[in-house]
């Protein structure tokens, strides 16, 4: 079977055509990749801030109960 000149011409355009759409959808996909890395290390800031604050409030809690155990001490 012979392939007409019109028909290679056809299957390149097709090709090229879809390459084209592979391309913008990698790119898409680029950006989606690259704002989601963005957002995962914020949220990852936000994740050590949010226990950085859980370990204060665990500290002063500790510090709350010491000062009552000493006082109940003191006064037992």
């Amino acid at each position: 079977m012979e392939i007409t000149k019109k028909q290679l011409i056809e299957a390149i355009q097709d090709i090229s055509a879809k390459i084209d759409a592979l391309n913008a959808r990698i790119s898409t996909q680029d950006q989606q990749i690259s704002e989601l890395s963005s957002q995962n290390s914020q949220l990852k800031q936000k994740n050590q801030d949010t226990l950085d604050q859980i370990k204060e409030y665990i500290e002063e809690l500790e510090q709350i109960r010491n000062h009552y155990v000493d006082s109940n001490n003191r006064t037992g």
